[in-house]
């Protein structure tokens, strides 16, 4: 409840500024080096471009030690939760 937005997060801004990138490219950044197939979900034309752009850098390590950090052992897509009886990866 206390955990601030991910796109509000002072380490992902701060991360976002350094490389000249929105915060959403940096998360999505994130995750696709990290080998996480995102489907991000625009209309707005600026937006799906930057969400192109995501490949045009390269987090730093430290970036994504930085981000790990934030962990709080949160879940908000957890399969269990949507009524299957075991893990989809089973």
């Amino acid at each position: 409840k206390d955990a601030p937005l991910l796109l509000e997060h002072p380490t992902i801004k701060k991360i976002a500024e350094k490389h000249g990138k929105t915060p959403a490219q940096v998360l999505l950044r994130w995750a696709t080096q990290r080998n996480v197939a995102v489907i991000p979900k625009s209309n707005n034309k600026e937006r799906l471009a930057q969400n192109l752009d995501v490949l045009g850098f390269d987090l730093k390590e430290e970036d994504m030690k930085e981000i790990k950090g934030i962990d709080r052992g949160l879940r908000f897509n957890d399969p269990l939760n949507y009524g299957v009886a075991q893990p989809i990866w089973v």
